[in-house]
Formats: C-alpha cells, sequence, structure tokens
C-alpha cells in the first residue's frame, strides 16, 4: 500500500489511543468534520487529491455520505470548494472524527 507525501507519518495514521482505527470515507454514515488519516493507492490517485486539497492531516466536512445502493458518490467540503468523489476514490480516503 502506497502512502502519500513520501511514507511521512501524521499523528492519526495510528490507531487512536481509545482504539478506533482510521476508516474509509465512504464507510462514514453522517454528515460530519473528519480528518484525513492516510490516502491509499498509486501515485495518481494520491497526485490527484493532493491537488484538490485532500492531503493527510488536513480536515474536510462530509455534506453528504454515499451510502445506499443509489448514492454512489460522496460530497465533501475542503479548502471552501466542494468535491464530488465516486465510490473508488472516497473508499482510497482513510478519516477519523476530527
Amino acid at each position: 500500500m502506497f502512502h502519500c507525501l513520501f511514507g511521512k507519518r501524521k499523528g492519526c495514521m495510528q490507531p487512536s489511543v481509545e482504539g478506533g482505527a482510521a476508516r474509509p470515507l465512504s464507510e462514514c454514515c453522517t454528515c460530519s468534520t473528519v480528518r484525513v488519516c492516510r490516502i491509499s493507492g498509486d501515485r495518481v490517485v494520491c497526485g490527484r487529491m493532493a491537488s484538490l486539497g485532500v492531503l493527510p492531516g488536513s480536515v474536510i466536512e462530509l455534506l453528504c455520505p454515499g451510502q445506499g445502493r443509489r448514492r454512489r458518490q460522496c460530497m465533501v467540503k475542503v479548502n471552501g470548494g466542494t468535491l464530488s468523489l465516486d465510490e473508488l476514490t472516497a473508499a482510497s480516503i482513510f478519516v477519523e472524527p476530527a
């Protein structure tokens, strides 16, 4: 598994003290504010997310979670802009509550 930023670790990449680990953005089921822990995938995925401002350590707001059969896309707000992420991209972004 490739991690962005040349493998440099951020504090939230480790499981939290309470035992909860980061989970994919696609599994978040409520509108909330989350912190990006890591982005899995190849350089293309990591580069695309970095250019959009989705980096490890950044805080994003989940506006519309992509749960359910028909809602495959997930909408997030990052750096004042709104992004719509497909299911595979959302599954490659690991987050924890901010």
